[in-house]
């Protein structure tokens, strides 16, 4: 598959299940680039909300922080959105925080 082809399915997965939870919170997240398997994407927010911490976990995601300042660290964010991506796209190798 293009990479093209895959940026769109890509963000049509970031609009329709992963932006709405973070939206709810006051957070945001878009699709920046998408090459050779690695996502990259922008996250409007510093802590994560509840509400994607509840979503992670559906994804088997470990939460905590090593700051003590937020409910999520970026890093689980990331692994969260690769799992959430690779139930559909599985040639995404990696998730990239711009």
């Amino acid at each position: 598959m293009e990479d093209a082809d895959t940026f769109k399915i890509i963000d049509r997965i970031i609009q329709e299940s992963i932006r709405p939870v973070l939206k709810a919170d006051g957070g945001d997240i878009t699709l920046v680039d998408y090459s050779c398997g690695v996502a990259t994407i922008a996250l409007e927010k510093t802590s994560v909300p509840a509400a994607f911490s509840s979503f992670l976990m559906t994804f088997k995601v470990r939460k905590g922080c090593s700051c003590g300042r937020c409910k999520v660290p970026a890093v689980t964010v990331q692994e969260g959105v690769l799992k959430r991506l690779r139930e559909d796209v599985p040639e995404v190798k990696a998730v990239e925080v711009a």
